[in-house]
């Protein structure tokens, strides 16, 4: 099971996203190039509600894509 833990800034805004996978050791930020989010696996959700989380993964899958 995956765990995305967000990180919220002051204005409780998520600033980033953690991932822990089953087998790691520790979470890592989230990163587009490094990690496939796939909303049908068994994950969890902590630091902000399940649609929160994955709206900011959606950005910053899009922000990989198209960088500036």
């Amino acid at each position: 099971m995956t765990h995305y833990i967000a990180e919220l800034d002051e204005s409780q805004e998520i600033a980033a996203v953690w991932v822990k996978e089953k087998a790691a050791r520790g979470p890592t930020v989230f990163d587009p190039q490094k990690h496939i989010f796939d909303a049908n696996t068994a994950s969890r959700y902590f630091g902000a509600p399940k649609e929160k989380i994955t709206h900011w993964i959606a950005g910053a899958q899009q922000q990989s894509r198209n960088p500036r």
